[in-house]
């Protein structure tokens, strides 16, 4: 008899987290050289970008935003929850615009600006306090209590909406790009 193993909505939302954290690493190792060497690496800049808007907020985001949140806002929430749930997708919207700004300062780098050097490295670095903050806040504050929230079923369901909604994204292209710059 083949055994069916189902992973939780949590337990998912989890291990993109450990992904996350993966390239929040090297953006604070790459920011230290940048500063050193007062010069950008551009792909990596371009990768950190496509990953954060890709990975981190299409896929990561984009799952706990339209399966998740969505179905715990159709439930009775408490209001100590509604009110993290509520910031939670605020931060969301504070990231988008993290990630706009890079796009921006990248732009005027590219295009000679060497003034544009000190926003790369400041928006950077609200990339690398950002997103510990937040992950921490959904795991240690959000993604326990929610649950609760949802049957074991409803939990399954959630977990093949998960599978379904990112099986055409490329997360070997990313650990790949991650590869690249962790040695």
């Amino acid at each position: 008899m083949e055994e069916k193993i189902i992973m939780t909505p949590i337990a998912i939302l989890t291990v993109e987290h450990g992904f996350i954290e993966r390239m929040v690493d090297l953006i604070q190792r790459e920011l230290e050289k940048f500063g050193q060497r007062k010069k950008v690496d551009l792909i990596f800049i371009d990768g950190a970008i496509d990953f954060a808007k890709n990975y981190a907020d299409l896929c990561h985001h984009g799952k706990e935003e339209t399966i998740l949140f969505e179905n715990l806002s159709m439930k009775r929430l408490l209001p100590e929850h509604k009110k993290l749930l509520d910031e939670l997708v605020l931060e969301h919207i504070q990231n988008r615009k993290i990630i706009t700004n890079l796009e921006m300062a990248r732009e005027s780098y590219m295009k000679g600006d060497s003034d544009a050097l000190g926003p790369i490295l400041t928006i950077c670095k609200t990339l690398v306090e950002f997103y510990p903050g937040h992950m921490t806040k959904e795991e240690k504050g959000f993604f326990a209590f929610s649950m609760e929230y949802f049957s074991r079923r409803e939990q399954e369901e959630m977990t093949k909406k998960f599978w379904e909604f990112d099986k055409d994204l490329l997360l070997a292209k990313y650990l790949k790009f991650m590869d690249q710059y962790d040695r």
